[in-house]
C-alpha cells in the first residue's frame, strides 16, 4: 500500500521591489509628459531627471544584498543615463510636452516669441498671417524641440531670417539642406537696403530635422 506524498502548499507570490520601483518612476514620468501636453504645468526636467536617476541608484546600492531581480531597475537607469547624457551633448530641451503639434496664429499679436516640444513633431505655420506693416521690425521667434521635427510655413513672398541648428539631424532652410552633428546653418535673404524683413526665426532641434518653406 503507497503512502501519498504530502501536497506542498502553493508559494506565495514575492514582492518585486524593483519591478514596483521601475513603475512607479515610469508613471512619474508618464504623468509628467502629460501635464505638459495638456499645458496644466511646466515640469523641470532638468532637475526631475537627475533626482530620478540618483534615486535609482540609491534603491540599486540599498538591494544589492538581496538576490531579487533588479533588471527593471537597471533598465530604467540606462534609459535616464541615455536622456541625460544625450541632453549635455546635444543640448536636448526636454520640456513642452509631446506629441503633434500645429500653432497656425492669425495675427501677429497672437505669434508667440517662444514655442517648445520636448518629444514629436510641432508645426508652426505663419501663413495665416496679415501683411507686415511698412517699416515695423521683426518678429523674432524662437523654437526648441527635443526630439523630432520642426517645420515653420512662411507665406508665399514674405521674408525672413533664419538660424537653424541641429544637435543630431539635419537643416533644411528654402530646399538648401545641412546634415551631420551640430549643424548651424544661417539664413539673411538677398534684399536692397531698407527693405524690411518680417521674421527672425531662431529653430532648434536636439536630435531630428529643421525645414523652413513657403507654404
Amino acid at each position: 500500500m503507497s503512502i501519498p506524498m504530502p501536497v506542498p502548499p502553493p508559494r506565495a507570490e514575492r514582492f518585486h521591489a524593483g519591478r514596483f520601483v521601475a513603475g512607479a518612476i515610469i508613471a512619474l514620468l508618464g504623468v509628467g509628459w502629460l501635464l505638459e501636453a495638456l499645458d496644466v504645468a511646466q515640469v523641470p526636467w532638468k532637475v526631475l531627471l537627475p533626482a530620478t536617476l540618483i534615486f535609482v541608484g540609491a534603491a540599486l546600492i540599498a538591494g544589492s544584498r538581496s538576490s531579487r531581480n533588479h533588471g527593471p531597475l537597471v533598465a530604467v537607469g540606462i534609459v535616464l543615463t541615455a536622456l541625460l547624457s544625450l541632453g549635455t551633448a546635444v543640448d536636448l530641451p526636454l520640456a513642452g510636452g509631446a506629441g503633434a503639434r500645429i500653432e497656425r496664429p492669425t495675427s501677429l499679436a497672437g505669434v508667440q516669441g517662444e514655442y517648445r516640444l520636448g518629444l514629436g513633431e510641432l508645426t508652426i505655420d505663419l501663413t495665416r498671417l496679415p501683411p507686415p506693416m511698412e517699416g515695423a521690425k521683426p518678429v523674432r521667434i524662437r523654437v526648441r524641440v527635443g526630439m523630432g521635427r520642426l517645420v515653420v510655413l512662411l507665406p508665399v513672398h514674405v521674408l525672413a531670417s533664419v538660424l537653424g541648428h541641429a544637435g543630431i539631424g539635419d537643416v533644411e532652410v528654402f530646399g538648401r539642406r545641412r546634415s551631420g552633428f551640430d549643424v548651424q546653418y544661417g539664413f539673411e535673404p538677398d534684399v536692397a537696403s531698407g527693405t524690411p524683413i518680417p521674421f527672425a526665426l531662431d529653430l532648434s532641434v536636439g536630435v531630428g530635422s529643421v525645414e523652413v518653406r513657403y507654404g
